[in-house]
């Protein structure tokens, strides 16, 4: 499926959807025929197929919603966590201005060298699936600074401890970040998804309908809505790929706003 992540929007959107609302409407065209043949009675067709389809349809809803929500949630988490961790970056930024110069120094110095590697390094490997860890070096060297500190009683040690409880959030949240890159639906939901779309598909062309364009247009639609939700659900699938994805936007922005500033 890279090339599904790989290909630009404007490009693979029209060619997905378009693509599922075609092959709808081409098992609507094949099916017709042997529809005909095979129903003697319509009204006694038309109620069983009711019953089917509504049944069917309701399924079929219910599964396609929850999943949908479920990664919907996932990428709104990992991007919630991504924020986090930029947001801790630069309050353990400010916070080293209290320390002594041979600590607080060689720390920003670290900081900088972090985000920098996160946006360069980090999220293009997590854009193409693997797990990142050319920053790992700068988050051991900023542990072995912090763990130097030597502080009196008092305010001194108060806010030592601030800034040590900063640290274990922002290695918690990058942790989180991190692991969110292996995030995805299993392959056999998606298994399923399809061959929910595929039963849905033939279920409309079972439909007695005599104008074929009136048909067609009924399978169309509901292919084209059906396969927009799907395009949306595999496309936030994987939160760091694809045409919806999470950027390194918080941490370019911490780059702008608090650390290339104090240089």
């Amino acid at each position: 499926m890279r090339w599904f992540y790989e290909t630009d929007i404007a490009i693979i959107l029209p060619i997905f959807v378009g693509g599922f609302v075609i092959l709808s409407c081409a098992i609507v065209i094949v099916l017709r025929p042997v529809v005909s043949r095979l129903v003697t009675d319509g009204k006694e067709w038309d109620r069983a197929l009711a019953h089917v389809v509504g049944t069917f349809g309701v399924f079929f809803g219910i599964l396609l919603a929850l999943v949908a929500v479920s990664v919907y949630d996932n990428f709104s988490a990992t991007r919630v966590t991504t924020i986090e961790e930029a947001g801790q970056l630069g309050a353990l930024y400010r916070a080293t201005s209290g320390l002594p110069s041979e600590v607080g120094d060689p720390a920003r110095r670290v900081i900088d060298d972090y985000v920098h590697t996160v946006v360069d390094d980090d999220f293009p490997m997590q854009r193409d699936g693997q797990l990142p860890t050319a920053s790992d070096s700068e988050v051991d060297k900023l542990e072995a600074l912090l763990n130097t500190v030597a502080a009196g009683p008092g305010d001194e040690q108060a806010r030592l401890q601030q800034l040590l409880l900063t640290f274990d959030n922002f290695v918690e949240s990058r942790r989180a970040r991190i692991d969110a890159t292996a995030l995805a639906l299993p392959s056999l939901l998606w298994g399923v998804i399809w061959v929910g779309a595929a039963v849905n598909a033939i279920l409309i062309s079972f439909i007695m309908v005599k104008n074929l364009r009136l048909h067609l247009l009924m399978a169309g639609l509901l292919a084209l809505f059906i396969g927009l939700v799907i395009f949306v659900t595999a496309a936030m699938d994987h939160p760091y790929a694809g045409a919806i994805a999470i950027g390194p936007g918080p941490f370019e922005r911490l780059l702008q706003q608090i650390v290339d500033t104090h240089h």
